[in-house]
């Protein structure tokens, strides 16, 4: 796993954990000791995250997943457009609850992906 991968998901781990980290910076992805986060003041907090992060960890990689297809849904027009659509054909009027609630299982899909 190169460098940039293991920042964007540690990246997403420490900020999940409250930490107002801005980037992390991999020196070596081998040795966690090189692995700063920016700002630099928040090094001793992010520490104990950074040790016991696994960046191959199943969770790790499920929230990923979790984060890239909330990003598809919520970010592109397109995809949102077409889900609206859909509900409002079928289950008509669409609403931002009905909405919601496909979007969860597009995100449970997008994970599982059960046609590979």
């Amino acid at each position: 796993m190169n460098a940039d991968d293991v920042g964007v998901r540690l990246l997403r781990a420490l900020t999940s954990a409250g930490l107002a980290v801005e980037n992390v910076v991999i020196h070596d992805v081998t040795n966690k000791a090189t692995w700063c986060v920016v700002p630099a003041s928040l090094q001793a907090q992010a520490q104990t995250i950074i040790d016991a992060f696994d960046p191959t960890a199943p969770s790790v990689i499920d929230d990923e997943l979790e984060c890239e297809a909330k990003r598809h849904l919520d970010e592109e027009r397109l995809a949102s457009s077409l889900v609206w659509v859909i509900l409002d054909t079928y289950s008509p009027p669409a609403t931002k609850a009905k909405y919601l609630a496909a979007r969860n299982k597009i995100v449970t899909a997008f994970k599982s992906q059960p046609w590979k």
